[in-house]
């Protein structure tokens, strides 16, 4: 049997083997030639599912490398993410998809094989995902384990923050710098107490931390400014993500999103205007807010407009795409009307 077929087998093999380590089923696994797409349930555990799945590919990895010579050992890139994904005619479509193949085929994961010729895995994941689940240190997936990195690919206009990690450093170059790793143990332990409902204390011992560079001061401001929104004080808030927005090196969506709100929240419907079209085209919550924004100011066309924009932006070619265009296309009722 020729290397590279036996190489393809071998890459089911292994990720089978891996979604059985995390309890998922090996229907979600679409292979296409040197790749696969894992598309888990809604309804998994992230917490558990992440840990499992890479540890999974690591121990099936390491075994099937084994059987394999040298030329057509098997090394993995693995991107993670979460968000909108919708079936369609030729699979599956949404941002998060699109997402998820730009972290795939970005230079800074690929670099990573390069730079640690030991490891057989590098996964690379999204910043809200490691936000979201990576940086609590569920099971043995520890979040100092991976760092900081921008993602850019140029002839497609994408750029965004993730967090990389490898199975194995040996050999390796330099450890990343600590102005890329996670943000310290204070932020971190604020992030906690507010995760408690504790608010008022995460802000008392963030105004205590002397951020020790620029990754720890976005941490610091992104803890405090949800923190000010859940207190109420939007205008702290907004200058919280302001600055959060004006230190980082791209656009947080999950910043831009909240700043609008809390904009509009204080009545500062213009402000929120700019911020949420900021948005456009990669964040499908903004054609939301902004299609609210002009159905409140009675511009029902407008609304009407970007509700279709971010329809299309979601459309999976399905009976839901097909079901909200004829819905937006239903006439306005009249108001004269009983």
């Amino acid at each position: 049997m020729p290397e590279q077929i036996r190489a393809q087998r071998s890459l089911v093999t292994v990720v089978h083997a891996a979604c059985r380590a995390a309890g998922l089923p090996e229907e979600i696994v679409q292979s296409s030639g040197d790749g696969v797409l894992i598309m888990p349930p809604s309804d998994i555990d992230e917490t558990a599912v992440i840990p499992d799945l890479v540890r999974g590919l690591t121990t099936a990895l390491r075994q099937e490398n084994r059987l394999l010579s040298e030329a057509a050992r098997i090394r993995l890139r693995l991107a993670l993410t979460n968000g909108v994904v919708a079936p369609g005619p030729t699979g599956f479509s949404g941002p998060a998809i699109i997402e998820c193949f730009r972290l795939l085929d970005s230079p800074v994961i690929k670099t990573a094989l390069v730079d640690f010729p030991a490891a057989e895995l590098a996964v690379i994941v999204s910043d809200h995902l490691y936000q979201d689940v990576i940086r609590h240190g569920f099971r043995d997936l520890d979040a100092e384990d991976f760092w900081r990195v921008q993602s850019i690919i140029q002839d497609r206009g994408f750029s965004a923050t993730a967090w990389v990690w490898v199975s194995n450093r040996a050999g390796g170059g330099a450890t990343p710098s600590a102005d890329s790793a996670k943000p310290g143990g204070e932020v971190a332990e604020a992030r906690a107490l507010a995760d408690q409902g504790r608010f008022r204390e995460a802000v008392r011992a963030l105004d205590a931390v002397a951020p020790s560079g620029v990754t720890e001061r976005m941490a610091l401001l992104d803890v405090r400014a949800d923190c000010m929104i859940a207190i109420g004080d939007l205008e702290e808030a907004i200058r919280d993500l302001e600055e959060l927005l004006r230190i980082g090196t791209s656009p947080s969506s999950s910043a831009l999103l909240r700043l609008g709100r809390a904009q509009l929240s204080l009545g500062d419907a213009q402000a929120a205007r700019l911020t949420f079209k900021k948005l456009i085209p990669r964040e499908p919550q903004a054609y939301v807010e902004l299609g609210r924004l002009e159905r409140l100011a009675g511009r029902t066309a407008a609304a009407k407009d970007y509700l279709a924009a971010g329809a299309e932006l979601l459309d999976d070619g399905g009976p839901l795409a097909a079901l909200t265009r004829e819905l937006l296309e239903l006439a306005l009722p009249d108001a004269t009307s009983s």
